[in-house]
């Protein structure tokens, strides 16, 4: 009796498709079934031994079922695609529900939550196509691409907050998984919540989790920088009368212009643990920008440490990519190797998966152990996404919550360019700070 593998595997040879586009579709040996996978055996083989297809009736006897190929309708290979993929979304989700049912009755509710996770993570990849593409056609999208930038006077991707970072790397990209790496303490929270305010105050949505704060301790972070208070105060209660007015202002601004906006939200760390949690939610949601700050603590079955950051850099990559997601994602330095590639998580992978490496860093070794409120950083790109190098100083004052560029350190860009890099910031003078 046939099926619809051997429907497919007939459309392919009556057609003259190649093989190989199976694998565009996201169709793999797994979807075939009993003496389908026979067939499909015997054609890949034989095509790599004689370099065509074989006749329908030569697999027939092969797999020692002359009737497979029986009562097909002559339908196109995509119609038998889609045939294929829902018989196997049908049986996957039938498999997945019976073993969420096995651990539901032993009382193991997590390993449930896990299985449905993953199963739906399996889905949604299944819908998703990642074909070969013509080089011309991509050549011609390039050039669009090129054009609408030329027409417009931003960058082309989200920008970081830094007018020499954005200006040499033009932003954070669709489809780029962005690591951001540094010390204990060096302040790569703060880096990462003002490249989110950043991109939201040019108009994009945003979707933030940190897994080493709760989302109160982030929101107040983000309405110091808003605001211009120190975040000691904020927490302290120690904001004048005036800067509790102003920030109440900036709250119900803010929530004014939300209706038919761009939105921000942060997710609560504790129960977005999960990398798999985090990417159902961004899938479902689909911000312009993904931040993950504290990366290395989401969690991930691996052997390791390093292992496991490899494993989670791997997943937020493919979220990316799969669907034209930016991602900026926070790093530890191994204290050894601080500033460089092999030190990012453990090892070189995470260097490897990223489109583009920030190191943030003390200025001096001696501010490691300062309690001065306003410090300098070094923001260094130590990968670009096209061979990129450059950095920045970076004015680090936390009676205003403030991180802005004070100087270019290194790297250069067009001479037109240069007009928009100066130094954006100075230290303060003690009269120029408003009363808070």
């Amino acid at each position: 009796m046939s099926s619809v593998g051997f429907g497919l595997i007939n459309s392919l040879i009556q057609s003259g498709d190649r093989f190989s586009s199976l694998n565009d579709f996201g169709i793999s040996e797994d979807h075939f079934i009993d003496n389908e996978v026979s067939a499909y055996s015997f054609t890949k083989s034989f095509i790599l031994e004689h370099g065509q297809y074989p006749q329908v009736s030569t697999i027939a006897r092969h797999i020692g079922d002359i009737t497979a190929f029986d009562g097909l309708e002559d339908e196109p290979v995509s119609y038998w695609v889609e045939e294929v993929k829902e018989r196997k979304r049908y049986s996957d989700i039938k498999n997945t529900l019976v073993h969420v049912r096995s651990q539901t009755e032993a009382g193991n509710i997590s390993g449930a939550i896990d299985l449905l996770a993953n199963s739906y993570i399996n889905l949604r990849n299944s819908y998703t196509g990642q074909g070969i593409e013509d080089l011309r056609e991509l050549e011609q999208r390039v050039l669009e691409n090129h054009d609408t930038i030329q027409r417009s006077p931003d960058i082309p991707g989200i920008p970081f907050g830094f007018p020499f970072i954005d200006t040499l790397s033009g932003g954070a990209q669709r489809g780029d998984y962005i690591a951001i790496v540094g010390e204990t303490g060096v302040g790569k929270t703060y880096l990462a919540l003002k490249m989110a305010k950043t991109g939201f105050d040019a108009g994009h949505n945003i979707l933030a989790i940190s897994t080493e704060m709760p989302t109160l301790q982030a929101a107040r972070r983000i309405l110091a920088m808003e605001g211009r208070f120190s975040t000691t105060d904020l927490k302290m209660g120690r904001l004048s009368h005036f800067g509790r007015q102003r920030a109440q202002r900036i709250v119900e601004q803010g929530a004014a212009s939300v209706e038919g906006s761009n939105w921000f939200y942060f997710l609560p760390g504790g129960m977005f643990s999960k990398v798999e949690d985090i990417i159902i939610l961004a899938r479902e949601m689909k911000p312009d920008l993904l931040v993950v700050d504290g990366a290395y603590l989401l969690q991930v079955k691996a052997a390791s440490w390093w292992e496991k950051n490899m494993e989670v850099a791997r997943q937020l990559k493919n979220l990316s990519l799969l669907e034209d997601i930016r991602t900026i994602s926070t790093y530890q330095f191994l204290k050894k190797d601080t500033g460089k590639l092999e030190g990012v998580g453990g090892g070189f992978a995470i260097p490897q998966i990223a489109s583009i490496v920030f190191s943030f860093e003390y200025e001096r070794k001696e501010d490691r152990e300062n309690n001065n409120e306003v410090q300098y950083r070094k923001l260094k790109f130590i990968k670009g996404r096209d061979g990129e190098s450059g950095s920045v100083r970076v004015l680090y004052n936390m009676k205003r919550t403030s991180l802005t560029q004070d100087r270019v350190l290194t790297g250069r860009v067009d001479p037109d360019e240069r007009t928009t890099l100066g130094d954006e910031s100075r230290l303060l003078d003690e009269n120029e700070v408003e009363e808070i």
